[in-house]
C-alpha cells in the first residue's frame, strides 16, 4: 500500500474509533437530544472610479453561513463561503467544512485548517480530513488532504491568473505539556501532481513541480515562575523541480533508504533549516524580552503560503511602569539583515528603533507619546556598490496624542488631538533631492454623545503640509458627522459624515476635496441588516509645468464611489 494511502486510512480510522470509544453513555443520558443553531448572510458591493487601475470589483456578491448541530452534547459546526473571487475565474469561489468536536476529540472534514509552526504548516488550509485529541497533557493531530488546486495557465481573461500544479499533502503533530510548560515535534510532506495541467508552448511563466518534507519542533518553557524561552525550529528537503533525475548517493555517500521513501532525491533537492527563539522576563513593573531568528536562504516549506526568508533578526523589548501604573515606557529594537551565505551582489540592513511614552494624568486627561527610526543601508556584497546608486536613508517620526474626557448622566464630551512630523533623510546624493521629505499633521477631534436621546455629534480639523524638493503641499479641512440610534429599543444606527479640504502646491493650482459618507444598520434577535456609501471627489489638478505633477500626493485628481448592502439571518 502507497505510504500517502496507508495515511489517510489510518486518520479516519482513529476518526472514528476513538468517536465511537469516547461516548460515555452517563453523560449522553443527561445531555438534549438535539439542539440547532447558526446564521445565514449576503452583501453586495460596488465600486467605481476613474483612477487607471482599479483595486477593486465595480461589482462583487458574498453568501455564507455557519450551523452548529448538535446532538447528545456531540457538536458537529459546518460553515462556508461562497464569494465572487476574481474576474478571471469562470466559477464562483467556494468552500465548505465541519469540524465536529466531542471532549477531547476534534475532526476536520472539507475546507479546514490546522497551525503546527511558523516554520513547518501554518496559514495553509486543505481539503481533505483530519483528527485533533487532547487526552490531559497529551497532543495529537494529522491530517491528509489538497493544499491547492490545480489552474491550467488561460490567456484569454482581461486578468491572467497565474497557473498552479495541484498539491497534496499530510502532516502530523505530537506534543506533550500544558500552556506553561510544552515541546511538540510536526512533520509536513507535500508533493505536486505534475500531470494536474497542461503547459501552454513557449509560454514566460515559469512554473516546476515540487516535492517539500519538513520535520520541525516547538517549545515552551517556564523558570522560576518568571523566565520563559520559547522556541521553534525546522529542517526542510525541498525538490525545487520533480522532472529532475533522482539519485541514491551524493558523492561517496548513499542516501538512506527510509529518506527515499518519504521523498527521492534529485539534483535540484535542497536541505535547509530555520529557527527562532525568545527569552523573556516578568517581573512585577518590568517586562523584558529578547529574541533571535534565522530564516536560511534556500529554506521553503509549502505549508507556509508565504515567508521571507535569507535574514537574520534581532530583537529587544523592554517595558515599565512608574507611580503606580499611570506612567508606562515601552522600548523596542530590531536589527535584520540578509545575505545569510555572502553570494549576493549587496546586503541589505534594516535597524529600527521605538519608544513609547504613556501617562494617564486623571480620569479626564490621557497623553501618549511615541518617537520611532528607521535606517535603511545597502552594504557591499559580492560587488564594491558606488554611492550614486547605495540605498542609504534615515527616517525618524515624533507623535504625540492628548486626549481629554468628561462625562455625566447627561452627555458624554471628548477632546482629543494629534500632532505628527516625519523627516526621511536620503544620503544618497544622486537621489537626495527627490526622495528627502518632510511632512507635518494635525488634527483636532470633538465628539459629543447625548446618552439619554441616543444621538450625538462630532467633527474633525485637520492640517497638513508636505514638502519634498522644491515643492510644498499643504491641504486644510474639516469633517463632521451626526451618529443616532432610533426606534424603541435603539437597534437602527443611522451614521453620516461630510467634509470639505482647500488645498494648495506651490507649484501650480490642485483642487479641494469633497467627501461624504453614509451607513446605516437595523439588527433585532434574528435579523441584521445595513448598507454604506462613501464617496469622494477632488477636482482635477491644474500645474505648471506639467512634469511636477509627479512631485504631488497621488491623492488628488480622483472621484471614488462605494457602497454595499449585507443581511444576516442568527437562529
Amino acid at each position: 500500500m502507497h505510504l500517502k494511502s496507508f495515511f489517510f486510512l489510518l486518520v479516519a480510522g482513529i476518526s472514528f474509533n476513538n468517536i465511537l470509544y469516547a461516548q460515555d453513555l452517563s453523560s449522553v443520558k443527561s445531555a438534549k437530544p438535539f439542539t440547532f443553531h447558526g446564521s445565514l448572510g449576503a452583501g453586495a458591493n460596488f465600486y467605481s472610479s476613474n483612477q487607471p487601475f482599479q483595486s477593486q470589483d465595480p461589482f462583487s456578491w458574498n453568501v455564507y453561513g455557519s450551523f452548529t448541530p448538535t446532538t447528545y452534547g456531540v457538536s458537529l459546526p459546518f460553515s462556508f463561503v461562497v464569494t465572487q473571487y476574481s474576474k478571471s475565474y469562470t466559477s464562483p469561489f467556494t468552500q465548505f467544512g465541519i469540524s465536529p468536536s466531542y471532549r477531547w476529540i476534534k475532526l476536520h472534514l472539507g475546507y479546514r485548517s490546522i497551525s503546527y509552526s511558523p516554520f513547518v504548516f501554518d496559514g495553509q488550509s486543505f481539503l481533505g480530513a483530519g483528527i485533533e485529541l487532547t487526552p490531559g497533557k497529551f497532543y495529537f493531530s494529522s491530517f491528509y488532504g489538497r493544499l491547492n488546486k490545480a489552474i491550467t495557465e488561460d490567456t484569454t481573461f482581461e486578468k491572467n491568473r497565474m497557473p498552479q500544479y495541484a498539491r497534496t499533502g499530510y502532516g502530523f503533530k505530537i506534543g506533550y505539556g500544558n500552556t506553561k510548560q510544552n515541546l511538540s515535534v510536526q512533520f509536513l510532506h507535500a508533493k505536486d501532481d505534475t500531470t494536474s495541467i497542461q503547459r501552454i508552448k513557449d509560454s514566460l511563466t515559469t512554473i516546476l513541480p515540487q516535492e517539500n518534507t519538513v520535520l520541525g519542533s516547538s517549545w515552551h518553557f517556564l523558570f522560576f515562575k518568571k523566565l520563559t524561552f520559547t522556541g521553534d525550529v525546522a529542517v526542510s528537503l525541498l525538490n525545487r523541480d520533480m522532472s529532475y533525475q533522482r539519485i541514491d548517493t551524493i558523492g561517496y555517500v548513499k542516501v538512506p533508504t527510509f529518506t527515499q521513501k518519504i521523498q527521492p532525491i534529485n539534483y535540484s533537492s535542497v536541505l535547509s533549516y530555520s529557527g527562532q527563539s525568545m527569552l523573556t522576563l516578568v517581573l512585577r513593573n518590568l517586562n523584558v524580552s529578547a529574541g533571535y531568528r534565522r530564516i536560511e536562504p534556500d529554506f521553503v516549506s509549502l505549508g507556509v503560503p508565504y515567508m521571507l526568508n535569507d535574514v537574520e533578526m534581532l530583537t529587544g523589548n523592554i517595558a515599565t511602569t512608574f507611580f503606580k501604573g499611570r506612567l508606562s515606557v515601552n522600548a523596542m529594537a530590531n536589527s535584520q539583515h540578509n545575505n545569510l551565505e555572502r553570494m549576493l551582489a549587496s546586503e541589505l540592513q534594516t535597524k529600527t528603533g521605538n519608544v513609547g511614552i504613556n501617562a494617564f494624568v486623571s480620569n479626564h486627561v490621557n497623553l501618549n507619546l511615541n518617537f520611532m527610526g528607521v535606517s535603511v543601508y545597502q552594504k557591499d556584497g559580492l560587488l564594491q556598490i558606488p554611492d550614486s546608486i547605495r540605498m542609504n536613508q534615515l527616517m525618524w517620526n515624533a507623535t504625540l496624542s492628548p486626549v481629554f474626557t468628561f462625562s455625566n448622566q447627561r452627555h458624554q464630551q471628548t477632546v482629543s488631538a494629534s500632532f505628527n512630523y516625519t523627516d526621511l533623510n536620503d544620503k544618497n546624493p544622486t537621489t537626495s533631492s527627490q526622495s528627502s521629505t518632510q511632512s507635518i499633521a494635525a488634527s483636532l477631534n470633538y465628539s459629543l454623545f447625548f446618552n439619554k436621546g441616543f444621538w450625538g455629534i462630532n467633527s474633525t480639523e485637520m492640517y497638513s503640509e508636505y514638502k519634498q524638493l522644491n515643492n510644498t503641499y499643504q491641504s486644510v479641512g474639516m469633517n463632521g458627522g451626526i451618529m443616532l440610534q432610533l426606534l424603541k429599543q435603539h437597534n437602527l444606527s443611522i451614521q453620516g459624515t461630510a467634509g470639505y479640504f482647500l488645498n494648495k502646491s506651490m507649484s501650480g493650482t490642485v483642487g479641494n476635496n469633497t467627501t461624504f459618507s453614509f451607513n446605516t444598520s437595523y439588527s433585532q434577535k434574528k435579523n441584521s441588516f445595513g448598507i454604506y456609501l462613501s464617496y469622494i471627489l477632488t477636482p482635477p489638478v491644474n500645474l505648471n509645468p506639467l512634469n511636477v505633477v509627479y512631485h504631488v500626493p497621488i491623492a488628488v485628481n480622483s472621484r471614488n464611489f462605494t457602497g454595499g448592502i449585507n443581511y444576516g439571518f442568527h437562529f
